[in-house]
């Protein structure tokens, strides 16, 4: 990957460097250094990119020391005054209700993503004038989610034009020659570029994360003013809402996109680059909340799961990869976990641990290690917050039914525990999975509410851990949850003991599951 390449649309390749935001006033106000390189091959052009990253940082450390003589000139402003209690506690207070709402969008979007990506195939050919044999139903919504993204392109395509030319762009530009940026209006902090970038680096997220919050941005410029950060006001934030009710956005759809807003806006604030996040409680307001709520599994729909043909006959339906199809769903139910979690384990992260009794005596356990790190050959885990690395005892109904024994007889002992899956664009390995299973849920375990995805066998944990009293510390540290009170991050959690102890009392009565009787 070649980050500082871009391509023109005559096919013209470019260099682009973005420019910090303290250097810029002694750059022109210029918000980058772009130079063409005059070919439209693209590996000749990648050739000319080492000298002219040379030449940028030249550039760059020149304005450095501009910048710093200026500073020696102009008398330091005092330090700010030091926080007080009660506005790091509404820090906190804030980052809490962002990392709740972080949770409760990747619930509500798991549904539509794999309903997304079901239907593309159907959305291709609309587009391309094919003949397909999809239902009238299948066929309906893909025409509604080709018109909704044709809509966001157009406005991100809008969006795009005017930040970077402003309301009157140049009609064209000359190729070969050297370009400089126009100037930008303002000298603050722009949220689709400065506030996002850093805001992705600090909290480490994921590239799907960081492009969704990047399209968010564009919608809200698109549809206010473009302006710094700083100069956003709660009126700006308030008329956002209000257009995306009037173009057709539902308000789940509404909600989503404010927590986004709010997301950037909130870091922003933390870190005093605006007086106060202009965004904090607007929402729309939901009839029933309870209509797009996800709900756990009764016990007659697990039994329906784990009695489907996957189950009963051994089926291994190609969309399933293989054992993955049997134990994803078996692994949610009895540990908790999130889907990605499940589906990147490695084989070395199931392992046999020892720990002491409370009278010192050893006890061994096998133990799934749900962590963030990169192994030997390079294969890279991701977890959705600090909270999420942990262990998570495995449970006797797992190794009845042959878990250990289906990783131990894995010829590949450095590799992944379920091989076949493939990850995505994004790096997400069980995103074509998710969108099998849903389909597979619903026609042939039949359970058709909505409100019912994979993400429920979470929900179910929960359910039954609560019904065998397992303390609610323990219930978050084995689910990977962020404590609620100050007192949860001192010390360094429960025990092996106590987590093997609770995980023993958890149970689904009155499920019967039947074995894997594949080699």
């Amino acid at each position: 990957m070649c980050s500082y390449l871009h391509r023109a649309p005559n096919g013209v390749y470019y260099f682009r460097m973005g420019i910090p935001a303290d250097l810029r006033p002694f750059m022109a106000g210029k918000r980058e250094i772009k130079r063409s390189l005059g070919l439209k091959d693209r590996e000749a052009a990648k050739a000319l990119i080492p000298d002219m990253t040379k030449t940028a940082h030249a550039l760059l450390k020149q304005a450095e020391r501009d910048r710093d003589a200026a500073e020696k000139a102009v008398p330091v402003p005092p330090p700010p005054p030091p926080k007080t209690s009660r506005q790091i506690e509404r820090e906190r207070a804030v980052w809490e209700a962002e990392e709740r709402a972080a949770e409760w969008v990747a619930d509500d979007l798991f549904a539509a993503d794999m309903e997304a990506e079901r239907l593309s195939p159907v959305m291709d050919a609309l587009a391309s004038g094919i003949e397909t044999d999809a239902s009238p139903a299948d066929l309906a919504r893909a025409a509604r989610l080709q018109i909704l993204n044709e809509r966001e392109a157009a406005d991100a395509l809008v969006a795009s034009i005017r930040a970077r030319y402003g309301q009157s762009a140049r009609a064209s530009i000359e190729q070969n020659q050297v370009v400089e940026c126009e100037p930008v209006t303002g000298s603050g902090l722009y949220l689709d570029k400065d506030i996002l970038d850093r805001w992705a680096t600090e909290r480490g997220v994921v590239a799907k994360g960081k492009d969704t919050h990047r399209a968010v941005s564009e919608w809200f410029y698109a549809r206010t003013e473009r302006k710094p950060v700083e100069q956003i006001t709660r009126q700006d934030v308030l008329a956002f809402k209000d257009k995306l009710l009037a173009e057709g956005q539902s308000p789940t759809n509404t909600n989503v996109k404010l927590t986004r807003l709010r997301t950037l806006l909130s870091w922003a604030y933390q870190n005093d680059l605006v007086p106060s996040n202009v965004a904090a409680g607007i929402s729309v307001k939901v009839a029933d909340g309870s209509k797009g709520k996800r709900l756990p599994f009764t016990l007659d729909e697990l039994q329906a799961i784990f009695a489907s043909p996957i189950y009963s006959k051994g089926d291994r339906p190609r969309g399933g990869k293989g054992e993955a199809a049997y134990w994803l769903p078996l692994l949610a139910l009895f540990t908790g976990a999130r889907l990605e979690e499940i589906g990147q384990l490695r084989v070395a992260d199931v392992q046999r641990r020892e720990y002491p009794d409370q009278d010192g005596n050893m006890l061994a356990g096998w133990f799934l290690h749900i962590t963030e790190e990169t192994d030997e050959r390079g294969q890279s885990n991701r977890l959705k917050n600090a909270a999420s690395e942990r262990l998570v005892p495995l449970h006797p109904e797992l190794e009845r039914l042959g878990f250990v024994a289906y990783v131990q007889g894995l010829k590949d002992k450095q590799g992944r525990v379920f091989p076949d899956l493939v990850a995505n664009i994004y790096g997400r390995l069980t995103a074509k999975w998710g969108e099998w299973f849903g389909p597979y849920m619903r026609t042939v375990c039949g359970i058709t509410d909505k409100r019912k995805v994979f993400h429920s066998f979470r929900h179910t944990f929960k359910d039954y851990a609560r019904r065998a009293k397992m303390p609610e510390g323990i219930q978050r540290q084995l689910m990977g949850h962020t404590g609620k009170d100050v007192a949860d991050g001192y010390g360094s959690g429960y025990d092996l003991r106590s987590l093997g102890e609770a995980m023993v009392s958890y149970r689904v009565p009155g499920l019967q599951i039947t074995p894997s009787t594949r080699d």
